[in-house]
């Protein structure tokens, strides 16, 4: 009883990634980083605007977005990797180890030059600006006691990877037990 519950449904294999069909954003839809992009949310729209300390609101933004950014970024790019696949590429592209330390890597690197330097600071404000997204990022080097948020993203990352390769490992079992062996009656 309690494999059964355990095991992801029909939505959550397809979006996995691990069999043919399915998309790639497991990470991304994972119930922790949805808490996080939530969190996120509801920090910008409700905390922020209220009487809530500013450091407070700071540092739940930050660690929502290290928590959730690497592992959209890694779904996004391997969303495109996909849509490039079935157009005929020959890529990976499935979640891999490589993948996410890298994303996480990346992540974590842009965050600290943003709260350490002002003008990476104002310089990534600026771009977010210039995509529509209005965005205020101040440098603040206390902020870096959130990076401990990548730690979870790495979690998810490496959960999400156990259990594609499992439901993988399950598929290839599938297809060579396929029930056409022959075997004594």
């Amino acid at each position: 009883m309690r494999a059964a519950r355990n095991r992801p449904g029909p939505l959550w294999r397809r979006l996995r990634g691990a069999g043919p069909g399915r998309l790639p954003v497991g990470e991304a839809v994972h119930p922790v980083t949805l808490a996080a992009v939530a969190l996120l949310l509801v920090n910008d729209w409700w905390l922020k605007p209220s009487a809530a300390p500013a450091w407070l609101t700071g540092k739940l933004s930050d660690v929502a977005g290290l928590v959730f950014a690497p592992l959209v970024l890694t779904a996004a790019l391997d969303l495109g990797l996909y849509a490039a696949a079935r157009a005929g590429a020959r890529v990976s592209w499935r979640l891999g180890p490589r993948r996410l330390a890298a994303a996480i890597a990346a992540t974590g690197a842009v965050f600290v030059a943003v709260k350490v330097s002002p003008a990476i600071a104002g310089a990534v404000a600026r771009l977010w600006s210039g995509a529509g997204v209005a965005a205020r990022i101040v440098a603040d080097p206390t902020d870096l006691l959130a990076l401990p948020g990548l730690a979870v993203a790495a979690w998810i990352g490496r959960q999400e990877l156990r259990a594609a390769n499992a439901e993988r490992d399950g598929d290839d079992a599938a297809q060579v037990d396929d029930g056409s062996h022959s075997g004594s009656a």
